[in-house]
């Protein structure tokens, strides 16, 4: 004849052994021992930062290129503006004379693209070319 298992006391011993359990956890935790620190790494002087304004005189200095999208443009002479993403950033609006980056300019807007001044220099910026736009007439509609 199969033993009977009471519940009662099943349950009793699975709390005492979980509380064993806890016990032992926290015992190891709480009583182990404390990390040391660790001894200081070996400490080397870092190199004297040096000028480098001789350097960027000898071999000349440009600026870094900068990434502009054309996305729009309203060419009206001295008073144009252009829809412009700087180096794939959210799509602002220009007028001619404004400052886009530090050291870069929009010079003019033309039919076709910008012109952009960077350090003396201008640079042609053209616009992506766009399918005209054309009427289709009559549009059949598919039911």
């Amino acid at each position: 004849m199969p033993q009977r298992v009471d519940p009662a006391r099943f349950a009793h011993s699975v709390a005492v052994l979980v509380l064993a359990a806890g016990v032992g956890v926290w015992g190891a935790v709480l009583l182990a021992p404390r990390a040391r620190a660790l001894p200081p790494m070996l400490d080397t002087p870092r190199p004297a930062a040096g000028d480098t304004a001789a350097l960027a005189a000898w071999f000349g200095t440009s600026a870094a290129p900068v990434k502009v999208n054309v996305l729009g443009l309203i060419a009206a002479g001295t008073h144009g503006a252009a829809i412009l993403a700087i180096d794939g950033g959210e799509p602002r609006a220009y007028r001619v004379g404004q400052s886009i980056v530090d050291g870069v300019t929009l010079a003019s807007v033309e039919a076709a693209g910008v012109v952009l001044e960077q350090g003396g220099q201008r640079i042609r910026v053209a616009a992506p070319a766009q399918a005209p736009l054309v009427s289709p007439g009559f549009v059949p509609v598919h039911r």
